[in-house]
């Protein structure tokens, strides 16, 4: 074995560079990378090869030591104590049969640079005699959680009047309980998947994830207060203009049945909204409708007392669309694919969408992208037989939060590290939080195959401060490797034409 220095390397065409700590005041975006390439899941989690990630909960784990986290992870909403993008309560719900609500106290340790949790707790459902298939759902303005029940009963066990499942809940997070004793029976009974909260803290949009779907807009009397209020439907074009017309909302019986109510006044109908949100930016209405592979958005003439739209049309996606995408291994057009599920605006405005079909890509569309101009990318490729869910940010947007759900069992035979150095096997549902290596302080020294042109490969290869590769690089490859002090390549150490092989030195352990 032979020490290669750095001058060797260059003379190679190997890259050499360090790790390098960005100062604290200077906060670089999430939405700062290049694209990874569009291929199939394998057994591993890929991201831009800049930022890491933490596991914080998978299932089967011990919640409390008395309870575990429960299958399935979805909507994984972080609420900030105080602001604090340090401290705060991460909601992570159930989407399984029965549901539930998971909820952990988060802080950030500024000595090691990592997040911990404790004092787990299982929400109680049943004053509201349980709950089940809690699916996506939202962070309210007043630091509230609302959960999503997709599933809709046509029984009344406690002989109440409304039907006991296909509702929103709304929970504390501080003490993990339900908010008044009662589901949210305003805001209508339909296979609830999301909603959003307008800033004015009293108009709410939702969407039923249901074939016929509809779009509705609600309007509380009171702030804070999503108890009772107006509740509207969209009648009117997906290409133009349209109206919200008023559903009667005010018996049991009529909160049951607002699906039939739309379908009378003939609403418009969608294949399946499975998330509504609010742009930052323009104060547009934005939503995914997974079985036409679209995201919509219009703008609400008043969201308090306005009974107009504007504007609707497709932001991104569609039947038929790709992509041209500026990755490392050049310009590659990508279908935009099946499956527009969760999504979030991050503080930039730009729109991160998830895909629950086709590749299972979490894909970020940039703040100025138009159909005209577009302005798409993949932030990251999810394990073998899952599907991204989530997710929510931190206030700054240092951090990304979000859960990997239902990986395939066979992933088990594979690991991965991260940033801990802990070995992951992406088998199980798994939470985590994302985040640019420079939040993180030292990294683990890894060395793995980032992008791909031939045959995908996963490997991760465990460094200390001093290393050696024996790595081939068989088809045109993207390989990394962090080490702390220096790289040593074997003897026959050998690469093919169009592969790069980068070495970051420092910042690692």
């Amino acid at each position: 074995m032979s020490r290669i220095s750095i001058i060797s390397l260059l003379i190679l065409g190997f890259h050499i560079c360090s790790a390098r700590t960005r100062p604290d005041s200077v906060i670089v975006p999430l939405s700062h990378f290049v694209s990874l390439s569009p291929n199939s899941q394998s057994d591993s989690l890929f991201i831009p090869s800049h930022f890491s990630f933490q596991v914080l909960a998978q299932r089967g784990q011990s919640l409390n030591g008395t309870t575990v986290f429960p299958p399935n992870f979805d909507f994984t909403g972080y609420v900030p104590i105080d602001g604090s993008s340090e401290n705060g309560y991460l909601s992570i719900s159930s989407e399984y049969f029965p549901g539930g609500v998971s909820i952990i106290d988060l802080s950030f340790n500024n000595t090691n640079k990592r997040w911990t949790s404790s004092k787990g707790k299982s929400v109680d459902f049943s004053p509201v005699l349980g709950t089940i298939a809690n699916c996506s759902g939202a962070v309210t303005p007043w630091n509230s959680i609302i959960t999503c029940e997709e599933y809709v009963s046509n029984t009344d066990l406690n002989m109440d009047g409304y039907l006991d499942s296909g509702w929103a809940i709304e929970i504390d997070p501080v003490t993990g309980t339900i908010i008044n004793n009662q589901k949210l029976w305003a805001l209508g009974n339909f296979k609830h998947e999301n909603l959003v909260v307008h800033a004015n803290q009293r108009t709410a949009y939702q969407g039923a994830d249901s074939s016929p779907g509809y779009l509705f807009k609600f309007v509380a009397d009171l702030a804070q207060n999503l108890t009772s209020g107006k509740l509207y439907v969209y009648k009117g074009s997906k290409t133009g203009s349209g109206d919200w017309l008023l559903l009667n909302n005010t018996t049991p019986a009529e909160r049951n049945n607002v699906i039939g109510q739309s379908a009378l006044l003939g609403a418009t109908s969608f294949a399946g909204i499975e998330d509504v949100e609010i742009s930052p930016l323009d104060g547009k209405v934005y939503l995914a409708v997974k079985g036409e592979s679209t995201v919509y958005r219009f703008q609400d003439s008043d969201p308090l007392i306005g009974t107009t739209v504007t504007n609707f049309e497709t932001f991104v996606g569609g039947s038929g669309q790709t992509y041209d995408l500026e990755t490392k291994l050049g310009n590659i057009s990508e279908a935009w694919g099946s499956g527009n599920d969760n999504l979030a605006f991050d503080n930039e405005g730009n729109l991160w969408v998830l895909q629950d079909g086709s590749k299972n890509f979490l894909w970020v569309v940039g703040k100025n992208h138009s159909m005209a101009s577009p302005d798409v990318r993949i932030f990251m490729r999810t394990p073998a037989g899952s599907e991204p869910t989530g997710i929510t940010f931190s206030p700054d947007n240092r951090f990304l939060f979000m859960s990997i759900q239902h990986p395939a069992a066979a992933n088990a035979a594979s690991s991965q590290h991260d940033v801990n150095g802990t070995a992951v096997s992406f088998a199980n549902d798994a939470a985590i939080v994302i985040a640019r290596n420079e939040h993180w302080g030292l990294i683990p020294c890894q060395s793995y195959i980032a992008e791909s042109a031939g045959t995908l490969e996963s490997g991760y290869y465990q460094s200390n401060s001093n290393t050696s590769l024996n790595i081939p690089i068989e088809t045109p490859k993207k390989a990394v490797h962090r080490a702390a002090n220096s790289v040593q390549l074997n003897a026959g150490f050998s690469a093919k034409a169009g592969s790069t092989f980068k070495a970051e030195i420092g910042g690692c352990y």
